[in-house]
C-alpha cells in the first residue's frame, strides 16, 4: 500500500481507538494539545512500518534526501556516524577548529550534537541494511515502537496522565499498516515464531482501483464522518454550555 493509503488507514483507526480511550471535547487548549498528540502519533505509527524501504513517505519524512534510496542511507549514515566520532575527541575539535569562541560553543554543545547525529546514523545504517517488509512489518517490530514511544512519553511530564492512551492511538496507528499489507502482499505477521509472509485469501495491488477509491477514500469517509459526529458536536456543546 502507498503512504497516502497508510496515512488514511491511520485516521481511520484513530477515529476507532481514540473515543474508546479519552473523552476530549477540545475545551481547554491542554486537550487539543493531547487531540493532536494523538493524531499525529496515530499517523507517524500508520507509516513507521515503512522505515525500512527507502524512498517510502516517512523516510522522506524523518531524513530527506539521505532516504530516498539505500546508498544515500547508508552514505549518509557513516558520514554522520564520522561526525559523531569526531565531536567526541576535543583534542580533534581543537585541532581543526581555530576560533576561540566558536570553539568553546562548540565544545559545549558537541556532546548534544554527537549524541544527536550518532542516533540518526544508526538509524540510517539500519534502514540501509533491512529488507523491505521484514521486522518492522510484524507485532515484535510494533512492539519495539511502543517501547520506544513510551520511553519519549517519559520525557514529556504534561502528556502522563495520558501515557497509556496515548500508546493505544499509536498502537492501532501501526497496526493499520500491518493489516492494510495483509491485503496487499503479506507480512511475517508472527515472525520469529512463524517466519513465513501471511497472506489475506484476497489481495488488492498497490495504486489499483480498489486501493485508491475502495481502501483509501473510503478509510477517509470514514475519519471525516467520525470527526463530524462525534468530536465537533461536543466541542461545539461544550463551548455553548460554558
Amino acid at each position: 500500500m502507498m503512504g497516502k493509503t497508510h496515512i488514511a488507514g491511520a485516521l481511520a483507526a484513530w477515529a476507532v481507538a481514540y473515543p474508546m480511550l479519552v473523552k476530549t471535547t477540545l475545551s481547554t487548549p491542554q486537550d487539543a494539545m493531547i487531540l493532536a498528540a494523538s493524531l499525529g502519533g496515530t499517523v507517524l505509527g500508520g507509516l513507521l512500518p515503512d522505515i525500512d524501504q527507502p524512498g517510502s513517505t516517512i523516510d522522506q519524512t524523518l531524513f530527506g534526501a539521505l532516504g530516498k534510496t539505500r546508498i544515500g542511507a547508508m552514505v549518509g549514515g557513516v558520514l554522520l556516524l564520522s561526525m559523531s566520532i569526531f565531536l567526541r575527541i576535543p583534542s580533534l575539535i581543537r585541532l581543526v577548529c581555530h576560533s576561540s569562541s566558536f570553539l568553546s560553543v562548540l565544545l559545549h554543545y558537541a556532546p548534544r550534537i554527537s549524541l544527536f547525529s550518532g542516533v540518526i546514523a544508526v538509524a540510517l545504517v539500519v534502514i540501509a541494511s533491512m529488507k523491505h517488509r521484514g521486522i518492522s512489518h510484524t507485532l515484535l517490530g510494533m512492539g519495539l515502537f511502543l517501547w520506544g514511544a513510551d520511553t519519549l512519553l517519559g520525557y514529556i511530564p504534561i502528556l502522563t496522565p495520558w501515557r497509556v492512551a496515548l500508546l493505544y492511538v499509536y498502537g492501532a496507528g501501526y497496526l493499520s499498516h500491518l493489516l492494510l499489507d495483509l491485503m496487499a502482499h503479506g507480512v511475517p505477521l508472527f515472525y520469529p515464531v512463524i517466519k513465513r509472509r501471511i497472506r489475506l485469501p484476497f489481495s488488492i495491488r498497490t495504486g489499483s482501483f480498489g486501493d485508491v477509491v475502495v481502501i483509501r477514500f473510503g478509510l477517509l469517509a470514514y475519519f471525516i464522518f467520525a470527526l463530524a459526529t462525534s468530536y465537533l458536536p461536543a466541542a461545539v456543546l461544550t463551548h455553548l454550555n460554558s
